[in-house]
């Protein structure tokens, strides 16, 4: 059993969460952040550099909190620290990097999967059912029947086959498409949602059978701009590539040349090299790209299940059992 640990948290997240805490922890000592960086404990100031927090939460309250910088800064400076649930699911921040080789435990979220494949589904089914031609015939008032493709008819490649993928997976083998996940190491047993797992040294032979092609892989040095010119000569014509991992997998200026050669045929795209995206962004107005505001994660849902999820994290590091999703080394920038 842990002794009774500290934790900084933000202001509003210890007012919504502070009775649910003290359920798991009933004596835990906070130390709270409110709207302008100054720090209570117990009602009274504590300077930042006093702080001997032993936990720290970035969820959701702090990406979108005035004082996002003061937050990380303290959990940095904090000696004391020893563990730091991230509301993110990838870890390629160098925060998170300066936070492990500190020798602080990091675990990342899988809240937000659930959601993002809801939002790679309706990418998938928008594409394949033709969605841009219905709107167009209704506005002109043209009653067409327009025949469309099943999703039972097509093969998926998800390139990072971890939490989001599988999640992806599950919603597409629902509708009976082909799966194959690509991740570090194939699991020992058969996947319940994929026709098969493999590895990314595949890649080149199994994007040309790809009618759908997500990534949802980290990004570092093995996989920035993965989707390059020679990828996207490998693609399937009319094929549909959907980014929701990171700007950095694709190039860019190569998928635009791979759209005026229709493969793929369409790319869906919610994260960017540069974001947000510049007005001037040749993919704002190409026909064949449809751009979201890094937003595939803001299911109705997405924090509640990131409140679970630290709940149940406390409790375990109360217990000492392990903790879920800690973050992989090989996902940390050098």
């Amino acid at each position: 059993m842990t002794t009774t640990p500290d934790l900084l948290i933000l202001e509003s997240s210890w007012q919504r969460l502070e009775s649910r805490i003290r359920q798991v922890v009933p004596d835990i000592r906070a130390s709270v952040m409110n709207e302008h960086g100054k720090v209570t404990v117990d009602g009274k100031p504590v300077p930042v550099e006093q702080l001997r927090s032993t936990l720290g939460w970035i969820n959701l309250d702090v990406y979108t909190s005035p004082v996002r910088r003061e937050y990380v800064q303290a959990l940095l400076r904090i000696e004391s620290l020893r563990w730091v649930q991230a509301a993110a699911a990838g870890v390629e921040d160098p925060v998170f990097a300066k936070l492990v080789h500190k020798g602080i435990t990091l675990t990342n979220s899988d809240s937000q999967a659930p959601a993002i494949a809801d939002f790679i589904l309706a990418a998938a089914l928008d594409y394949f059912q033709l969605q841009d031609q219905r709107r167009e015939r209704q506005a002109a008032h043209d009653w067409q029947r327009i025949p469309f493709r099943e999703l039972a008819d097509t093969s998926w490649l998800i390139v990072g086959y971890g939490h989001i993928g599988r999640e992806t997976a599950r919603r597409a083998s629902a509708f009976r498409a082909s799966i194959t996940g690509i991740r570090r190491r194939v699991p020992a047993k058969q996947d319940e949602f994929a026709h098969q797992v493999a590895t990314l040294d595949r890649l080149p032979q199994l994007l040309p059978q790809a009618d759908v092609v997500v990534l949802s892989v980290g990004l570092n040095e093995v996989t920035r701009n993965l989707a390059n010119a020679e990828f996207f000569a490998r693609m399937k014509h009319g094929s549909l590539l959907v980014n929701i991992g990171r700007g950095g997998l694709v190039d860019e200026t190569a998928l635009l040349d791979a759209l005026n050669r229709d493969a793929p045929g369409r790319a869906a795209l919610d994260v960017f090299h540069t974001e947000p995206l510049p007005q001037d962004s040749p993919l704002w107005n190409h026909p064949k790209i449809r751009v979201t505001a890094h937003a595939s994660n803001q299911g109705s849902s997405t924090p509640r299940r990131g409140d679970e999820l630290f709940l149940d994290n406390l409790q375990r590091y109360m217990r000492g059992s392990e903790l879920r999703n800690p973050a992989k080394k090989d996902d940390l920038p050098s």
